[in-house]
């Protein structure tokens, strides 16, 4: 087997890889929209899928490093060989749209659980104020109850 055609393999499977990544990458932007939609959001869940996702992107790069590394080498020789190596140009191809189309969706699932985080942040800022608004309500309250409670000794009875 020549070169190009094991570079071929490589850059090939290094897309399956990126393929596999990709669709990692988008379970675990579906499991942080899930844990955004529940009545009580499950934050320590999204922060550890926005972990395990960074830690998938890094290897994204790292493939995408290797696959231009190696496309590098042949891409001359590809262009000056269509023909003999038209199957897998082909495949590498239909790779390619693959990765594009999951890239997009997982673009879009990104923009729809940034509104979700906004939404659920002003959500919690909400039921923060509510919950500081009710808790200086009783304090004032209990401060007026307890300025009733106190009575004045002049006005106390002194018959006994």
């Amino acid at each position: 087997m020549h070169m190009p055609e094991q570079y071929l393999k490589t850059l090939i499977q290094s897309m399956e890889e990126k393929k596999a990544v990709l669709k990692a990458i988008l379970d675990g932007t579906d499991k942080q929209r899930s844990a955004l939609e529940a009545e009580e959001p499950d934050w320590e869940e999204f922060d550890r899928m926005l972990d395990e996702k960074g830690k998938l992107i890094e290897d994204l790069v790292k493939l995408d490093d290797g696959f231009n590394a190696v496309f590098d080498r042949i891409k001359d020789d590809l262009v000056s060989n269509k023909e003999k190596y038209r199957n897998e140009i082909a495949t590498l191809q239909d790779q390619i749209r693959y990765v594009t189309e999951q890239s997009n969706a997982i673009q879009a699932a990104e923009s729809r659980n940034s509104s979700l985080v906004k939404i659920r942040l002003g959500e919690s800022r909400k039921k923060i104020k509510q919950t500081k608004v009710s808790v200086q309500a009783a304090s004032r309250y209990y401060t007026a109850m307890n300025r009733i409670n106190l009575v004045d000794p002049q006005l106390m009875d002194k018959k006994k």
